[in-house]
């Protein structure tokens, strides 16, 4: 038998999340252990010695909890520009709507009114197709694709969090974000896998809209944290009055971009409560173009990245905190 070390997941983003006051206490080696590698015909044996001695066993679930502890998704939800993403969102998308459509009218969430176009999938190709035609002025036919590039991520990450406008000057500043917007002008059609934070209340469900705050949104933030004003609110999406048609869940079809009075640059997809950041977090992705301008309207001297926040069920956005995860 051969035995492998796991260090687990050691997510830079997730470590500097949870370093901050906001989180917890979680354990830089989460989920670490060891790989047992058992000859054919022995697996049985082996696992029936283990669980009289004690160990416990765990599916998919289990699996899929332990990773957005860590800050992380497990495949296939990790790699959305794979057939076998694609599949999974799609088999996912018809469950989902076929559950929507089982219930009343009067008894499931109406997404024309919260403006929410896609409730039961993740559009990564029309988000970044919205992104290239909005900042580039040309719809691009390309396929979107997934930036794995772990020094570009390292960049990004250091970015977002701030560490590099602690250590530079003023000029050295600009000059490095000059470089990261001509950096991800040059990836076009791609996705960046993100990680966020709640400030305050709320936890971020599955496919919850990731959106770029406005300047007033920033500064109502900044003047309610200093003064102490109880708890930290964002602002709300005013219902849209649109008129409902024959298909299937009541949507109409409007842009992703040109959805919500917040532009969209990404989409979570999976949130909820974690233990170990001792708040609402989610882990998902966001248009490589969305983060451009997301960056570029950071303003010098700025600590942590904010975005807004808000679930499909919900009118409220809620500030987080955004990492890159690396």
């Amino acid at each position: 038998m051969l035995l492998v070390q796991n260090p687990g997941y050691q997510n830079g983003s997730f470590q500097h999340s949870i370093q901050q006051p906001l989180g917890g206490g979680a354990a830089l080696d989460f989920c670490s252990g060891w790989d047992v590698i058992l000859p054919a015909g022995w697996s049985m044996a082996f696992w029936v010695a283990l669980v009289y001695r004690g160990a416990k066993a765990v599916g998919l679930r289990e699996q899929r909890s332990l990773a957005f502890e860590a800050g992380d998704l497990m495949f296939p939800d990790c790699c959305p520009d794979t057939p076998s993403g694609a599949k999974m969102s799609c088999s996912r998308a018809v469950e989902l709507r076929s559950a929507y459509n089982r219930r009343p009218p009067a008894k499931r969430c109406n997404y024309n009114k919260m403006g929410v176009v896609t409730p039961f999938h993740c559009p990564w190709l029309e988000l970044v197709q919205g992104w290239m035609q909005s900042c580039c002025d040309e719809k691009n036919e390309q396929l979107f694709y997934c930036v794995r590039n772990r020094k570009l991520l390292q960049l990004l990450n250091n970015a977002c969090s701030g560490k590099s406008s602690r250590s530079k000057s003023c000029g050295q500043n600009r000059s490095a974000n000059a470089g990261i917007s001509a950096t991800l002008q040059q990836c076009g059609p791609a996705i960046i896998k993100v990680m966020v934070v709640m400030f305050g209340r709320g936890a971020p469900n599955q496919f919850a809209l990731i959106c770029l705050p406005t300047k007033e949104d920033m500064l109502d933030y900044t003047c309610r944290k200093k003064l102490g004003r109880g708890r930290v609110e964002g602002p709300t999406e005013p219902l849209h009055h649109k008129a409902s048609n024959s298909e299937a869940g009541g949507l109409n079809p409007v842009s992703v971009l040109g959805s919500t009075v917040r532009p969209t640059i990404g989409l979570v997809v999976e949130g909820g409560f974690s233990h170990a950041a001792a708040r609402g977090s989610g882990v998902g992705f966001v248009s490589v173009l969305g983060l451009k301008k997301l960056l570029e309207e950071k303003r010098d001297g700025a600590g942590c990245t904010t975005v807004l926040v808000r679930c499909t069920h919900s009118l409220q956005y809620r500030p987080a905190q955004l990492h890159v995860v690396v």
